[in-house]
């Protein structure tokens, strides 16, 4: 027979149980997001963060708190605007690109931080090693710096005719030197001269004209620079105005009129962020998490752009393009 202060026990247990789990259950987890750039540029990246973040059990309103920070302005705003986002005492947070992951890094180097996108870690100290890690930085990186040769291979073969290439850029890029001295090499391989278009701020996207004008530019290779997709429409119809042939380094460059784009698909690797996310809240340190890279990249192609450029796109590049708008 059970004795009643057994059953008591039982029940007691019973409760003291479901009451843990229930606990558990309303555990809201708080994740930081800090983006180089504006909210109307990349809130692409975090809408595939926050459907990666539900595929693993994350939703808004139930156990997850998105606090997004965006900065519309100069690299040099964010130190502070990392600073003001850690005050919401986020669990994690997600960054793109490098210098956001800096930024943070700066204010803390026990925070799991994890880029969706964006490279250069181990080259700026954040990271030891993409094995290895070892500190509080993780994630996905791009290596669109490993791609600057691509990028005029794929110029040259749409516009077979042009000789000279003007390069957009800033300067800021933590890759920007090795990008120049890829596409020199693939410049002169490829029988093409290069004209060097440094801006800071989009009102200098005018000295495109002056130097195409002065130089003969006559097509338009913009570097990986991230300050430079925030400019993308200006930089767009600058290239159209001047009717330069254009190789990009992100997609929305061409769905928004651009000619040719090749690149990781970044909101892939954004809602691939979230799985880092998922296992740094279970208990994971973000050192001991490898560092991902991807291995697909999507080649895309306005053919509008092209034809109202005079050029027909090969028929095996349009073959092997992943999207072709049309």
């Amino acid at each position: 027979m059970i004795s009643r202060r057994t059953v008591i026990a039982g029940l007691t247990a019973l409760g003291a149980g479901a009451w843990l789990r229930a606990g558990q259950a309303q555990r809201v987890y708080r994740v930081g997001t800090l983006v180089n750039g504006t909210e109307k540029a990349w809130s692409g990246r975090i809408a595939a963060l926050r459907a990666g973040l539900k595929e693993r059990g994350y939703v808004e309103g139930r156990n997850l708190v998105l606090v997004s920070r965006w900065n519309d302005g100069g690299v040099e705003r964010l130190p502070d605007i990392a600073a003001g986002l850690l005050r919401e005492k986020p669990d994690v947070v997600v960054c793109g690109p490098v210098l956001s992951a800096a930024a943070v890094h700066k204010h803390s180097r026990t925070l799991p931080i994890v880029l969706g996108n964006g490279a250069g870690s181990v080259k700026i100290g954040l990271a030891k090693s993409f094995a290895r890690p070892g500190g509080n930085v993780t994630g996905v990186e791009t290596q669109t710096e490993d791609l600057t040769s691509k990028y005029l291979e794929l110029l040259k073969t749409v516009a077979p005719r042009i000789s000279k290439v003007a390069v957009l850029n800033t300067g800021k890029y933590l890759f920007h030197d090795e990008a120049w001295h890829a596409a020199a090499q693939t410049a002169k391989a490829l029988k093409l001269a290069l004209v060097d278009v440094r801006v800071a701020v989009p009102d200098d996207l005018s000295r495109l004209a002056s130097a195409c004008a002065k130089g003969g530019c006559n097509a338009l290779y913009v570097m990986p620079d991230p300050e430079l997709i925030n400019w993308r429409a200006q930089i767009i119809e600058q290239a159209a105005r001047l009717r330069l042939p254009a190789v990009y380094f992100q997609p929305e460059f061409v769905q928004e009129g651009g000619l040719i784009s090749y690149s990781a698909n970044i909101e892939d690797m954004w809602r691939r962020a979230a799985d880092f996310v998922d296992r740094i809240l279970k208990g994971a340190k973000p050192g001991d998490l490898p560092l991902e890279r991807p291995t697909k990249f999507e080649l895309v192609i306005n053919l509008t752009t092209a034809k109202s450029l005079g050029l027909t796109i090969p028929g095996d590049m349009l073959a092997r393009a992943d999207r072709v708008i049309r």
